[in-house]
């Protein structure tokens, strides 16, 4: 009986929280794939032989520079980039459709975030993203929701950067939190309180079971 009584009157009141008055953000959260914005990559329509190449991987390229000679074509450059890939060896006959070398410009990057259908209803067009890359934890970024669009049954968020860390690349991700909601001086309860959509309220000495009708929430 003591160790009941010392429980109920000790440990018990540990659970009860004050509500605060403040502010609160609501985001949500996904893992954000680097992707260029600018690729292109020299296929062509018939079988050619690969005559000369006149670049490798990892060249810097401007707009008109020679990229590989096929028969009697010299194929060049229409953006300024890098070459990734160079995916034939000279005098290779080269089948139609096969990219024989891509170019990528590193400068023009964007994030591509897939998201559930039930948080993509929620996401529009301009609204802020805080975005955190592995090995750069300590530095948060700030971007943008640029468009919003299907791709095979999935659901894609576009961000764009008005500054990129100095190092990142096509293929690395990132943490991104899309910022859906935010609220200043409410009252804020803990989202553990609430159970079934209820939370139970003491006051002056009297114990209720409430509903609730839930605003903005964030991960506490």
């Amino acid at each position: 009986f003591i160790v009941f009584m010392i429980y109920t009157r000790f440990f018990k009141k540990q659970d009860l929280v004050r509500p605060k008055i403040g502010d609160i953000v609501e985001s949500i959260y996904g893992l954000g794939t680097v992707s260029p914005d600018s690729v292109f990559r020299v296929r062509a329509g018939v079988s050619l032989t690969v005559r000369k190449l006149f670049v490798k991987e990892g060249d810097l390229v401007h707009m008109n520079d020679p990229l590989v000679q096929l028969d009697e074509s010299i194929m060049r450059s229409p953006i300024d980039g890098t070459v990734t890939a160079v995916s034939t060896k000279l005098g290779e006959l080269i089948t139609p459709q096969v990219a024989i070398v891509t170019v990528t410009n590193l400068n023009r990057l964007y994030l591509e975030v897939s998201l559930e259908q039930q948080s993509v209803l929620r996401i529009k067009k301009d609204q802020d993203v805080v975005i955190s890359f592995e090995s750069l934890r300590e530095e948060k970024y700030q971007g943008k929701v640029f468009s919003i669009y299907p791709r095979d049954n999935q659901f894609i968020v576009r961000i764009e950067l008005p500054q990129w860390p100095h190092g990142v690349l096509p293929g690395m991700t990132a943490d991104v939190a899309i910022l859906i909601g935010k609220k200043t001086n409410v009252l804020m309860i803990p989202l553990k309180s609430i159970v079934s959509g209820k939370v139970i309220r003491y006051r002056q000495g009297r114990k209720e079971t409430l509903p609730v009708q839930l605003g903005v929430v964030d991960s506490e």
